[in-house]
């Protein structure tokens, strides 16, 4: 058998993220339709700034974010620029309170912005929104 070269994500505050509701995946106009306080999990690639301070998430659909309670340290991955999925809560009109961030596996470009951003929408159209909704334990 031959051994497989698999990459595993960076992933910062998995606990945190873990006890969040199930968070809504949305791009910048989905989230500025989110509730205050809204668990959403948003797609982009962060800004390059200094440690510690707050940084901008471009979304795939071109909006900017700010994210706020960055731990002082990222991953190389995170911090530089990759794309990541931020998870966390609606803190305001373009802030998101990050619970947690997950890098995606790969070199780049890993992720096609247009199709994420194309899945992130076709999850809300009504005729399809059963096949993204997470369903309950039976």
């Amino acid at each position: 058998m031959v051994a497989m070269d698999v990459e595993t994500p960076a992933v910062v505050g998995a606990a945190e993220m873990a006890a969040l509701p199930v968070a809504s995946r949305v791009n910048f106009k989905l989230f500025a339709q989110a509730g205050m306080g809204a668990a959403v999990r948003v797609g982009g690639r962060l800004s390059a700034d200094a440690p510690g301070q707050d940084r901008t998430l471009t979304t795939t659909d071109g909006g900017s974010l700010k994210i706020t309670d960055l731990p002082e340290t990222l991953p190389a991955d995170v911090a530089g620029g990759a794309f990541v999925e931020v998870v966390g809560t609606k803190a305001g009109d373009a802030e998101v309170r990050m619970a947690g961030i997950i890098t995606m596996p790969g070199k780049e470009p890993m992720v096609d912005a247009e199709m994420w951003d194309e899945a992130v929408r076709l999850a809300q159209v009504p005729q399809l929104r059963d096949l993204f909704v997470p369903q309950a334990a039976v």
